[in-house]
C-alpha cells in the first residue's frame, strides 16, 4: 500500500470515525434532550402529585384529630336527663336534705366520688329510698360529702356541684344529672359546664367558679371529715357516727331504724 493510499485510507477512516462520532453525539444529544424533557415534565408532575398526596393526608389526620379533641376541637357528649326527678325543693338545704320544720334524730352522711361506679349505683338506687323512707317523714337528714378517690377530675366535679349550689342553689339538680351521666362521662371542665347549662345555669358564670378557692377548700374539708370518720373507700355512709362501707339498702335501712329507736 502506497503512502498516498495509506493517507487516503487513514483519511477515510478518520472521516468515518468523525461521522460516527457525530452520529453518536447527535444520538446522545437527542437522548439527553429526551431525558431532560422527560425529567422536566414528569419530575415536577410527580413532585406535585406527591405534595398533593401528603397535603391530603395531613388534612385527613388533622380532621380526625380535631374530631377526637386532640387539636383544639372540644369533645362533646350528650347530656341525658334522668327519668326520675331530683329531690324535692322543699327538702333542700344546701348539700343537706331535711324535711321542712323537722328535727331529725338520725343523721345520714354519704361520702362519694362521682367517678366511682358503685357510688353511681348507690346514688340512683339507694339514695332515693333513704329520701322516701326516712327523710320525707322527718326521721333522718341526709348530707352529701365529697370523698375523692379518683384524682383531680373528681375534685373538679366536686367543686362543680358546689358551684351549682353557690350560683343558684342548684346542688341537687346538678348532682342528679351529673351522677346519671357519670358512667359514660368525659370528666372535663367543658363537660361540667355543659351539665350546668342543662340545669339552667349560666355557662360562663359557672365556669368562673371552678377555680374558686373557697369551693376548693370546702371539698378538701369534706375529705378531711371523711378521713376522721375512718372513710377510705366509696360509697361510705355514716349513720349517727357509725361507719358503713358500701352498704346495701337492707343494711342501711336497718341501721337508720336502729339509730332512730336508740335516739328514742
Amino acid at each position: 500500500m502506497s503512502s498516498n493510499d495509506k493517507q487516503s485510507s487513514d483519511g477515510n477512516m478518520t472521516r468515518k470515525q468523525r461521522r460516527a462520532a457525530e452520529r453518536s453525539a447527535r444520538k446522545s444529544g437527542k437522548t439527553s434532550a429526551a431525558t431532560a424533557t422527560a425529567s422536566g415534565s414528569s419530575g415536577p408532575s410527580m413532585a406535585i402529585v406527591s405534595v398533593a398526596a401528603i397535603s391530603i393526608g395531613i388534612v385527613l389526620v388533622a380532621v380526625l384529630l380535631v374530631m377526637s379533641g386532640a387539636l383544639g376541637g372540644s369533645e362533646t357528649a350528650a347530656i341525658e336527663e334522668p327519668d326520675t326527678p331530683a329531690p324535692a325543693e322543699e327538702l333542700r338545704d344546701g348539700l343537706t336534705l331535711v324535711a321542712d320544720g323537722a328535727t331529725p334524730s338520725v343523721s345520714v352522711e354519704i361520702f362519694e366520688d362521682v367517678q366511682c361506679p358503685h357510688c353511681q349505683t348507690f346514688t340512683e338506687r339507694v339514695e332515693p329510698l333513704i329520701i322516701a323512707e326516712h327523710v320525707t317523714d322527718g326521721t333522718a337528714s341526709l348530707r352529701y360529702h365529697d370523698y375523692i378517690i379518683f384524682g383531680e377530675d373528681s375534685f373538679d366535679a366536686a367543686v362543680a356541684m358546689r358551684a351549682a349550689d353557690q350560683l343558684d342553689e342548684a346542688f341537687w339538680d346538678y348532682h342528679h344529672v351529673l351522677y346519671h351521666n357519670a358512667e359514660d362521662g368525659l370528666f372535663t371542665r367543658d363537660w361540667y359546664v355543659d351539665i350546668a347549662e342543662s340545669v339552667g345555669l349560666d355557662r360562663e358564670a359557672f365556669r368562673g367558679l371552678l377555680d374558686d378557692e373557697s369551693l376548693r377548700e370546702a371539698v378538701a374539708e369534706s375529705q378531711e371529715l371523711g378521713t376522721s370518720y375512718g372513710v377510705s373507700s366509696t360509697p361510705s355512709v355514716v349513720v349517727n357516727g357509725e361507719l358503713l362501707v358500701a352498704p346495701t339498702w337492707d343494711d342501711l335501712n336497718a341501721a337508720i331504724v336502729a339509730a332512730a329507736e336508740s335516739a328514742g
